[in-house]
Order: C-alpha cells, then sequence, then structure tokens
C-alpha cells in the first residue's frame, strides 16, 4: 500500500503524541474549511449523503461548505475551480462521471489541494490507474458486491425476463455494478431483453419504462432494473399508470417513501447504506490535514440489502438522525484516537451496522 502525506504538515506528525485521545484532542485544529461537491438534493443518495457528512462535520469541529453541479459535468468541472480558487483546505467530491473526476483532480494537483473523491470513482484502481498527490484517495463502494446483491434478488424473486434503466455510459462505477448484476444474471439463465444508458432522473425512469411497458407484452417481460431510486419511482409510477402489475421494480438507494413502497409490496428490492462514503471520506480527509497517512486510498462501502423483511429496522434507523454519535465519529479519527480504525470499520460496517443503530 502507498502511502501518501501532506507535504507542509509532516511537522505536525512528528508532534502528535502516540498515546492518550485526550491529548490527540489538544492538537485538533477547529479552523479547517472543508468544501463538498456533488449533486443537487433531489435523490436519497445525495440527502442521505449530506445529511451524514454534516454530522461528522460537527463532531470533527469542521466548517463545511457544500456546493452542487446542477447534474451537470459542465459546472461539476467549473464550480470545482470556483471551489478551489476560494482556497479550502480540502475538497470532498462526488464526480458526476469519470472524465469530470479527472478534471477535479488535475485542479487538486494544480493548486496543492488535497482533495478525496466520494461514491462514483475517478478511476477505476486509485493505486493501479492514477499518479499524484493532492487526489489523494477515493472511497467508494464495493461495485461487485453491489451488482450480484441486485441480480441475486433478480434471480430469487423468480425473475426471468428483465429490461434495465442505467446511468449513462462513462460513469465507471455504474458500469462496474452493472458487471456484477450481469454476472449473477447469466449464472441463474435471465435474460437481459433491454438496456437503457441515461440520466438518471424521475422523468427519464417514467420515459423508459413507458418504452419496454409499450414493447413487451405480459410474458414477455417480468421485471425492470433500475440503479437509483429516483429513477426506480419514475418507473413504478409508469406502471402502476398502465395498469402492469405483471412488472417488478428492483432498484437501489432508499428514502422514506422507497421503504414504504418496499412495505406496500409496490417494490420487491433496494439497496442502501452506501452514502456513509461521503462521511467517511471527511474523516480520512480531516485525519491526512493533520499529517496522518492514508491507510486505504480506496476503501469500499459494503452495501445493505433491503426487502419486506428488513425494511422497518433500516428506516428507523438509517433514515433518522446522525447514525453515529460524535463520540463514535471521534472515535474513528487518528486525530482523536490514535488506535482508530477507519478502514477496519468500513470493512465491517455491512455486517455490523444495526450494532450501532439499535
Amino acid at each position: 500500500m502507498t502511502y501518501k502525506m501532506l507535504k507542509p504538515l509532516l511537522v505536525i506528525a512528528t508532534m502528535l503524541p502516540l498515546a492518550g485521545a485526550a491529548a490527540a484532542d489538544s492538537h485538533a485544529r477547529s479552523d479547517l474549511v472543508i468544501a463538498d461537491l456533488g449533486q443537487p438534493e433531489t435523490n436519497p443518495w445525495v440527502i442521505n449523503r449530506h445529511r451524514f457528512e454534516r454530522c461528522v462535520a460537527e463532531a470533527l469541529g469542521v466548517e463545511l461548505k457544500e456546493f452542487d453541479d446542477q447534474n451537470s459535468e459542465e459546472q461539476h468541472v467549473s464550480q470545482a475551480e470556483s471551489i478551489i480558487a476560494g482556497g479550502p483546505d480540502g475538497l470532498i467530491f462526488n464526480p458526476l462521471t469519470s472524465p469530470a473526476g479527472i478534471q477535479v483532480a488535475r485542479l487538486l494537483e494544480e493548486n496543492d489541494i488535497p482533495g478525496i473523491a466520494v461514491g462514483r470513482l475517478v478511476v477505476s484502481s486509485y493505486e493501479n490507474d492514477y499518479e499524484g498527490e493532492d487526489f489523494i484517495a477515493q472511497v467508494t463502494q464495493n461495485n461487485d458486491t453491489w451488482g450480484q446483491a441486485i441480480g441475486k434478488a433478480t434471480a430469487d424473486l423468480g425473475h426471468k425476463k428483465v429490461a434495465m434503466i442505467w446511468n449513462q455510459k462513462g460513469v465507471t462505477s455504474a458500469e462496474e455494478i452493472w458487471a456484477g448484476v450481469q454476472t449473477e444474471l447469466e449464472g441463474a439463465g435471465i435474460e437481459v431483453i433491454a438496456e437503457a444508458w441515461d440520466r438518471l432522473n424521475r422523468e427519464n425512469g417514467q420515459k423508459y419504462a413507458e418504452q419496454f411497458i409499450a414493447r413487451f407484452a405480459p410474458g414477455e417481460i417480468d421485471a425492470i432494473i433500475v440503479l437509483g431510486a429516483v429513477a426506480g419511482l419514475g418507473s413504478q409510477f409508469a406502471v402502476d399508470q398502465a395498469g402492469r402489475g405483471d412488472i417488478a421494480i428492483i432498484t437501489t438507494d432508499i428514502d422514506e417513501q422507497v421503504a414504504q413502497f418496499i412495505k406496500d409490496g409496490k417494490l420487491d428490492f433496494s439497496i442502501g447504506g452506501h452514502w456513509m462514503v461521503g462521511g467517511f471520506g471527511l474523516i480520512q480527509l480531516y485525519d491526512y490535514l493533520h499529517g496522518h497517512p492514508i491507510e486505504d486510498t480506496q476503501p469500499r462501502v459494503g452495501l445493505i440489502p433491503v426487502t419486506a423483511e428488513n425494511v422497518d429496522v433500516y428506516a428507523n434507523s438509517l433514515l433518522n438522525g446522525c447514525i453515529l454519535s460524535p463520540d463514535t465519529i471521534r472515535s474513528l479519527s487518528k486525530v482523536h484516537n490514535p488506535d482508530a480504525d477507519l478502514p477496519g470499520f468500513i470493512d465491517a460496517w455491512q455486517a455490523t451496522w444495526q450494532d450501532h443503530v439499535l
């Protein structure tokens, strides 16, 4: 593993004590300004990501400034230029596409400002595909297992002929997730009868579902897999309007409406928790700005499959409040806890999340 450290703060790193959380706290900076760049709060992933990041920022005493890209690649890059010109201590960003992410990474390097990508990938493998010093890590989700979970749920529910609505080409994470889905579908003998790759919004979810409904008669399609709950709810609306109870919707991301639809049997399956990447990335960047090395340049958050069996527990816990207490958040930071193991916590999150929220 390559360890990277912010050069101007090496001296600070040598000053940090090796033991005693209280002593470590005394060296915590209270003047850090970190910017966050992502998409507008029009989907559950962004809403939940911001909510958790704000909790982390408050627990760590960081001023968090949020900006959005209006779901435009051009705006993503231009916003990054404006943000970086303002001289924040660091940047958290969710690249709209991988090419946009590369441009943001270039700006970070040119201006010597550290940044971490969260959610969507800039490059497929940070260690193998990126050379630089200021784009320091990308905190993502396990895209393979995410896709496999969706594919397995589709097979377990007995579907045989499915269509899909996915993010546009050029979004590395989306392509990796779909590869995971395909692995499970092929293994189960499930046929993909139609594909739509486009921006994920409610209108496109409805539009492509309407096209599939018009194209395929009952018996020719039994499910539509949709990446993203906003588009998924648009697809569900189209199915309801057409009276096509023979078509199930399988989607990702969860908010209160999605949870209720799962309870009511309108949606068969969704998956969530991957929005935790933002808060975890903020902890990484916070520690880095205090001189601590990046221990894992591409940690992967495991997602939580949600069905009728566990939707109440998920909705009552992960959709409310800060999820982790301020003390727990600080315990994941090397600044406040020299024995902190953030990568280990991330690795265990999928299996242990109920221990922290119940």
